[in-house]
């Protein structure tokens, strides 16, 4: 007799604890009780609407306060987690933009994986254009005093090519930019330093990864030793020695730090993904800067990123600024956004003793960002 009344107490339990679920995003969304991990990656939530009269009978009222509580219900970035996993973990699918996994749990961006097979390339005789043009430019800045140079950086498409999904894999459509470029920069005599086949001289013989296997730039390891090389260069070019780092020890880890996990961190899994034993070099400056040491400008792509926030720019390179994709202005953007489109060209540059340009592969098609034009125009180059 004690069964029936004992069930349909479990009965009213189950279904209280699903109500009780069902309400928990609510309840979640209203007093926060429990902190979040945000989502990670380049995204930028809603804000809540101003109701108004003419935001109510437009709609514009409740189709804001419809996407606004819909991005920021109770748990949300746990379930986008969970609906990632799964779909990563079943059906091969990273929901990111632009990335692809793949053999070996090996993350690559497409655009790299388009560079590495020249399905990006920009055609012999448009390069050599470019070179022409850039090595005028180079020319003008030297009868100033200042260097011009480009660090061709590595792409992770060329640095692991074992590691592309068959999906893409076909031959090489005859030519790629970085060789046909690196060849028009041997034949114009353009300045230049080689970092794409130095690391690919280095995959086998280096100590410790250069690449990780969830971030799409040069590991952290790879970045001190890119810096260290630029360093030397410049001391080269200009005849002195600048401060460079000296190396304390260096540490090694199984979770990626940093910028190694770049793309794992932005997929925003439930579950990490296994990385390579990874190396993160521990240095400091042996000087300060001197007023009389050469001031470096670095136009650059995302791969600088990691030397910029290593203190390249600060303690080697005598406080020069980043002109990230030769739009914004580092450090000045960081409290309000400065571009180079208003910036005096000429003067700019003369505030410089070396300029470079430092590009990966996957970037090559929009050589120079623009900076290649808008010198040209400076300097009355045809």
């Amino acid at each position: 007799m004690d069964q029936q009344p004992t069930y349909k107490n479990l009965k009213r339990i189950v279904f209280g604890g699903i109500i009780a679920l069902l309400f928990l995003p609510m309840i979640q969304h209203k007093f926060r009780f429990y902190e979040e991990i945000p989502l990670k990656g380049a995204y930028e939530l809603s804000s809540k609407p101003e109701l108004t009269k003419e935001n109510w009978f437009s709609g514009k009222y409740q189709a804001g306060q419809d996407k606004y509580i819909q991005e920021h219900t109770g748990f949300r970035p746990g379930w986008v987690r969970l609906y990632n996993q799964w779909n990563y973990s079943f059906f091969n699918i990273a929901h990111a933009v632009g990335v692809v996994r793949g053999k070996e749990d090996y993350l690559y961006e497409e655009n790299y994986i388009k560079a590495y097979y020249g399905t990006d390339f920009l055609g012999e005789q448009k390069i050599q254009e470019i070179a022409r043009k850039w090595k005028a430019i180079q020319d003008t800045l030297e009868n100033r005093g200042i260097k011009l140079a480009v660090i061709l950086a590595p792409g992770k498409g060329s640095f692991y090519p074992e590691y592309i999904p068959d999906q893409y894999k076909r031959a090489r459509n005859g030519k790629i930019n970085y060789e046909v470029f690196k060849k028009q920069f041997i034949e114009q005599n353009v300045s230049y330093i080689d970092m794409h086949s130095w690391f690919e001289s280095m995959k086998k013989s280096s100590k410790y990864p250069l690449f990780p296997k969830t971030g799409i730039h040069w590991s952290v390891y790879g970045q001190y030793l890119a810096a260290d090389s630029i360093g030397k260069y410049v001391s080269s070019s200009c005849k002195t020695q600048i401060p460079y780092f000296v190396l304390d020890k260096i540490v090694e880890s199984g979770r990626p730090q940093r910028d190694d996990n770049d793309i794992g961190a932005g997929m925003n899994l439930l579950l990490g993904i296994p990385d390579l034993r990874l190396a993160y070099p521990e240095f400091h400056p042996n000087r300060e800067p001197r007023k009389e040491d050469p001031k470096v400008l670095m136009i650059a792509d995302s791969f600088y990123w990691g030397l910029y926030n290593s203190n390249v720019s600060n303690f080697m390179f005598n406080g020069g600024e980043f002109w990230y994709y030769n739009e914004q202005i580092y450090p000045a953007s960081f409290t309000g956004e400065t571009l180079v489109k208003d910036q005096d060209l000429n003067k700019k540059l003369e505030e410089n003793k070396v300029v470079f340009l430092l590009i990966t592969d996957a970037n090559l098609y929009k050589f120079g960002f623009g900076f290649v034009e808008m010198a040209c125009k400076e300097y009355g180059i045809k």
